[in-house]
């Protein structure tokens, strides 16, 4: 069976790291294993004097959520002294083959972190970002 023919359209992650700004160079300090997105938006209903029913509805605010597991932070990150657990107003980025969908200025809810001896720390975490941006390839 060719698996490719089901793969068609189906977006794959292609990289997926947090990214801290600094002196306006962007520097990335986290890989991560896998994720999963939430976003919330707030919908309200738009009632009209007499009507028994709505008769539309429409959006207020969006809030978006990550759940990050497996995150590994870079050498380079450790070299620098960045701790995920420091981090604030930082971006998840998530690369696709056609897109990079941006969280941009998350902060953290809750870290975790576990390990085995003489392994990487690994660091699980809940993020909620202000900002979604999908960038075309």
């Amino acid at each position: 069976m060719d698996l490719q023919l089901f793969n068609n359209g189906i977006p794959t992650s292609d990289d997926i790291y947090i990214r801290i700004i600094t002196d306006g160079a962007s520097k990335k300090v986290a890989v991560i294993q896998s994720y999963r997105t939430n976003k919330n938006k707030e919908t309200k209903t738009l009632d009209a004097f007499g009507e028994k029913d709505s008769v539309g509805t429409y959006g207020a605010k969006t809030s978006y959520d990550l759940e990050i597991e497996r995150a590994y932070v870079t050498d380079e990150a450790l070299t620098d002294g960045i701790y995920l657990d420091e981090l604030e107003d930082f971006d998840v980025i998530i690369e696709k083959p056609d897109r990079s969908d941006m969280y941009l200025k998350c902060n953290w809810q809750t870290i975790g972190e576990s390990g085995n001896l003489k392994d990487k720390t690994v660091e699980n975490m809940k993020v909620m970002a202000s900002k979604f941006k999908r960038v075309k390839k």
